[in-house]
């Protein structure tokens, strides 16, 4: 079995996520083992030049103006990669994890699931109809599936059938990513071509005060976002305006920021499957 994911290459195109964010009193509201608040001083990402995932070329989407990025790597690439440990997918597979895939005219599909109960609901429809498949929903840690699914790839015999592995995102996420990109001026083919898997953030940016300092921080989900944004105080959060980008956009200006400044905030999956770990005396994944 493999994966066709594209390496790691990338192709130019218009990112906007410019501006500096002016220094204010910061906000903090309390949420798991985390501590949010607006931003002090933190400079929003520059344009970039966006990875092509496996799961989508990635079309920067989100704001106003354009600079130029640093030409060199602010962090490594697999530091940026490792960001995604907090974001599980859940894929279809035989008992010992091997992916299932599904056969298609010139591909093999796996999709991976943002959504658990998603994946489960595709399960049960696949025990209707093959009974005799034994399969079960893993979850895996995106940035782990991510190089699973390039290794899967290299270890293909039919190479005119690639394994494509999108991340299965809901379609509410999609339509509020939709509405944010038409209100900044995107037509219906851009964001078609380039809108893979939505992220979600705010200008000026939410941080995490983690042990490390304070990180603006990416949220996969529109409604993760939203209920940290119900926390902020009421004269402080019409000053916190939604954006998103696709997930490879962001990826690539984590990587191409001067600093380590910016984090992707855990799914609610994570926190079930963190809970579900210490319950059973499992380390945290």
């Amino acid at each position: 079995i493999g994966c066709g994911v594209g390496a790691r290459s990338a192709v130019f195109v218009a990112v906007v996520m410019a501006g500096t964010v002016q220094r204010r009193k910061a906000r903090r509201i309390s949420l798991p083992r985390l501590t949010l608040s607006t931003v002090g001083r933190m400079p929003l990402p520059a344009a970039v030049r966006p990875l092509a995932l496996g799961w989508g070329l990635g079309l920067g989407l989100g704001v106003a103006s354009l600079l130029k990025a640093p030409a060199a790597l602010a962090i490594p690439e697999a530091d940026a990669y490792k960001k995604l440990q907090v974001i599980p997918v859940f894929v279809i597979t035989d008992p010992k994890g091997v992916p299932l895939p599904i056969p298609r005219e010139k591909a093999l599909l796996l999709p991976l699931y943002l959504d658990s109960s998603q994946a489960n609901k595709e399960l049960a429809a696949l025990n209707k109809t093959n009974p005799t498949v034994k399969a079960i929903v893993t979850p895996v840690p995106l940035n782990v599936m991510n190089d699973k699914v390039v290794e899967l790839n290299k270890q293909l015999k039919d190479k005119t059938k690639p394994l494509v592995a999108p991340v299965m995102v809901s379609d509410s996420d999609r339509q509020q990513a939709v509405a944010l990109l038409k209100g900044e001026g995107l037509t219906d083919k851009q964001i078609q071509e380039g809108l893979s898997v939505p992220v979600f953030f705010t200008r000026p940016f939410l941080t995490l005060n983690t042990p490390e300092g304070p990180r603006g921080v990416f949220f996969l989900g529109y409604g993760e976002l939203q209920r940290a944004l119900s926390q902020v105080p009421d004269a402080e959060r019409p000053k916190l305006k939604p954006q998103v980008a696709d997930l490879s956009v962001v990826l690539q200006e984590i990587i191409k920021t001067p600093k380590d400044n910016f984090v992707f905030f855990p799914t609610p999956d994570y926190f079930k499957l963190v809970k579900q770990g210490q319950a059973q005396g499992q380390p945290k994944p």
